[in-house]
């Protein structure tokens, strides 16, 4: 590939000179030179064409100088590098071109050997800096496509849908007009799954995704929102008919056999529809409305389409009574935790634990927390549990630390939500507990999901800026997830990302899972920040994980969450093992 050089210097005898001095080099195309006479032509012809390689660049000269010119090259392009060439070689000189960017500073007369070594250099360092920047940009197209499209049929995926329907909502309601979800159930999906195999699984999602974009021209959104459900957004609608025509001809188009490797397959489906005439503007809750629709239509029977309507709120009365369990569940200490340990593939050893809490209820018995977390962020109520699960993992990692002195960077991992990142009293009780159990800041892991990172980004930087003022590790949680953006990563003060269950899983198929596990590892080296990779299950994930360079994991693999007991028995059991 040739390297296109601009040399800039008002004395016409070096055109002539460089051209000789390069001409095997131009001949076979390795360089390609072009000359200006002052800054003013050079900064024409760099706007014009973007593509230089290096600038040669001599200090004094009409009109504008090298060093003014050397301020302008970065807002051009960042990675293009200078090297000055004068005669004024001076340390002023010296030091100013080079607080200004410069790769290095040559003096007249030139040494030409010196001068072809150092071109040689300078284009193999901005080879590289290129180089990683594409690797970059690469990766974080791959992780932005993750986080708002589905990889299996290229749909948009509920983050994206979400996300266009909450910027959509104030021209629907300027208009007058309605908006519609249908939200369709594949009912025989996982009799298809289990039944003809996995892969004929995809492939009738797959052939649905498509059939769905062909029958419904005007649906402002189709996305994937589960592993065999699916929503349609129709925006800007007169009037509800229209989102009834809508499912009548998905029905009618899926009701036609799949051919999937000659097996035809008859799909059932089940379609809720929940308009915005339902008094709400918030895009959960109407994605919620039509899930419950769905479930009356598959009561109905196959092909049985449901508007939502206010008769449908038996699932809203037991989320109420959920919430009002979960208040008296946090008052009467129905909470406990478990500990998963963490363990560096270094050296196998338990290098910390990761706080998870559990709820036994006393008639239900165990709450899953997929089922009552989501209800104490949406209540608040995240914000008393929250602290209790600090104050208890805390003190518990205190008395593991005087017990086991062996394990001096054993560290405690503990889940923040984004109303306990923003609480006022969250840096009071941290600094409480630091000083009841003489902690360290540096032995408590805050892990924090990129979402909630993304969708306050300053406010968040402000409050992850005092927590490292304590020296507390932040861990960015499920990443790869949500709304991934490298710059952040740049400017927040992060430590750890956490690579999500949902890669790991999948690492063992190989294809984008496995380059997107190794393009966050990649990432993560380059920012230099430590990686755990969660839900390790396999020895075959583990070795993955370990050639592509991950520093620590937690799963099944190693252990399952423990109580408190089962977590001082592993600890005491390595523990003695490291001694022996």
């Amino acid at each position: 590939m040739t390297a296109k050089i601009l040399v800039i210097d008002d004395e016409p005898l070096l055109e002539y000179v460089i051209l000789q001095l390069f001409r095997h080099q131009i001949s076979t195309q390795e360089f390609e030179f072009d000359f200006a006479t002052n800054g003013v032509q050079a900064l024409d012809k760099l706007q014009a064409n973007g593509s230089f390689d290096l600038v040669l660049t001599d200090i004094s000269m009409p009109e504008m100088d090298g060093l003014t010119l050397l301020e302008n090259l970065p807002a051009i392009d960042p990675t293009l590098k200078a090297v000055v060439v004068s005669a004024y070689g001076d340390m002023p000189n010296i030091r100013t071109a080079m607080n200004r960017g410069a790769f290095d500073f040559l003096t007249k007369p030139i040494d030409f050997d010196d001068l072809k070594i150092t071109i040689n250099k300078t284009l193999e360092f901005v080879r590289l800096a290129r180089e990683k920047e594409r690797q970059l940009t690469t990766a974080n197209e791959q992780i932005r496509y993750q986080a708002f499209y589905d990889e299996l049929t290229g749909l948009p995926n509920r983050n994206l849908l979400l996300k266009e329907m909450r910027s959509g909502i104030n021209t629907i309601v300027e208009s007058g007009h309605l908006e519609a979800i249908l939200f369709l159930a594949l009912n025989r999906y996982q009799i298809v799954k289990y039944g003809l195999g996995h892969s004929r699984g995809e492939q009738l999602l797959v052939e649905v995704a498509r059939r769905l974009e062909a029958c419904v021209l005007n649906a402002n959104l189709i996305a994937r929102v589960g592993e065999n459900t699916f929503a349609i957004w129709l925006a800007n609608i007169t009037n509800s008919q229209l989102a009834l025509d809508a499912a009548e001809r998905i029905r009618q188009s899926l009701e036609r056999p799949s051919n999937l490797n000659g097996t035809a397959v008859f799909s059932s489906i089940s379609i809720g529809i929940a308009l915005s005439a339902i008094d709400t503007e918030d895009a959960e809750d109407l994605l919620r409305a039509a899930d419950a629709a769905t479930h009356e239509a598959f009561v109905r029977g196959a092909g049985s389409a449901v508007v939502f309507n206010v008769d449908m709120q038996s699932r809203a009365l037991k989320q109420l009574q959920l919430e009002t369990d979960l208040q008296n569940a946090i008052n009467l200490q129905q909470f406990y935790l478990n500990y998963q340990p963490i363990v560096s593939f270094a050296t196998g050893r338990i290098v910390g634990f990761e706080a998870l809490v559990r709820w036994r209820h006393p008639s239900r018995g165990l709450v899953p927390p997929s089922e009552f977390i989501p209800v104490a962020e949406r209540t608040g109520l995240i914000v008393a549990l929250g602290e209790w699960i600090l104050s208890e993992a805390v003190a518990c990692l205190s008395k593991w630390k005087l017990e086991f002195p062996n394990y001096l960077p054993l560290n405690m991992s503990v889940n923040l939500s984004g109303l306990q990142l923003f609480a006022p009293n969250l840096l009071p009780l941290l600094d409480s507990l630091l000083r009841v159990h003489n902690l360290k800041g540096e032995f408590l892991k805050l892990e924090i999901t990129e979402s909630v990172l993304m969708e306050n980004a300053e406010a968040a930087a402000d409050v992850l800026e005092l927590l490292k003022t304590r020296q507390f590790r932040v861990c960015l949680d499920d990443f790869g997830t949500g709304y991934s953006n490298l710059s952040y990563l740049q400017l927040l003060p992060i430590d750890t990302l956490k690579i999500d269950r949902s890669f790991v899983n999948c690492m063992e198929e190989g294809g984008k899972k496995l380059a997107l596990v190794g393009a966050i590892l990649n990432l993560a080296s380059s920012l230099e920040l430590e990686v755990i990779a969660e839900g390790v299950e396999t020895e075959e994930q583990l070795i993955m994980l370990r050639a592509l360079g991950c520093h620590s994991y937690q799963g099944y693999f190693f252990s399952r969450p423990l109580e408190e007991e089962g977590a001082v028995a592993l600890l005491r059991a390595t523990s003695l093992l490291s001694d022996t």
